[in-house]
């Protein structure tokens, strides 16, 4: 209802800085989006649409079995989100360029993916986006010398103590592979 009235309000008629973001582990992701192309048809908006796979999903869960829900609202495996990203990546290109396509992620495959995706279906204003300190050798491969060119947008949490611990605690937690850097700190070859 909000993004509605916000869309729907003739003082932000021509503005394209409306931006919102859509978690694609949720299962009304893909409904979300056509939503918000709908939306910004109806208003005529342009507007940017940040596509992350899912910052919540131990919370979702947890919420989902505490109100005895037979169904959750999110996917349950890795590889049903991965899919459902993909899904997701290609209906945002599909909305070029009433929507404006933003993906944020640190996986090569994703990467990949949505670059041949964009190129088949002709879409060339569409960036990336990856948190500082993350990422980087694959992003230099993508947007570096002998890339594409692909817009890559870098950003940071910023907040106090009580904000960034729990945001800290979350990226430790999606990112436990052996290649994470919190292997490294005990590792003094490295």
């Amino acid at each position: 209802d909000v993004i509605g009235a916000v869309l729907a309000d003739e003082r932000l008629a021509g503005w394209d800085g409306f931006g919102v973001v859509v978690q694609a582990y949720g299962k009304r992701a893909e409904p979300a989006l056509d939503w918000l192309y709908a939306a910004a048809e109806k208003h005529d908006r342009r507007i940017m649409v940040r596509l992350v796979k899912g910052a919540y999903w131990d919370t979702e869960i947890k919420h989902a079995q505490e109100e005895g829900m037979v169904n959750f609202p999110v996917f349950t495996t890795k590889h049903n989100t991965d899919l459902n990203y993909l899904s997701c990546a290609h209906a945002l290109l599909q909305a070029s360029p009433r929507i404006y396509p933003q993906f944020a992620t640190h996986n090569a495959h994703s990467l990949a993916a949505i670059d041949l995706l964009a190129e088949a279906a002709g879409v060339t204003h569409y960036e990336f986006q990856r948190l500082h300190g993350m990422g980087e050798a694959l992003y230099d491969q993508l947007i570096g010398a002998g890339g594409r060119g692909i817009p890559c947008r870098v950003y940071a949490p910023v907040g106090g103590y009580e904000d960034l611990l729990p945001y800290l605690v979350r990226r430790l937690l999606e990112n436990g592979a052996n290649t994470s850097f919190v292997h490294h700190v005990v590792d003094s070859a490295i």
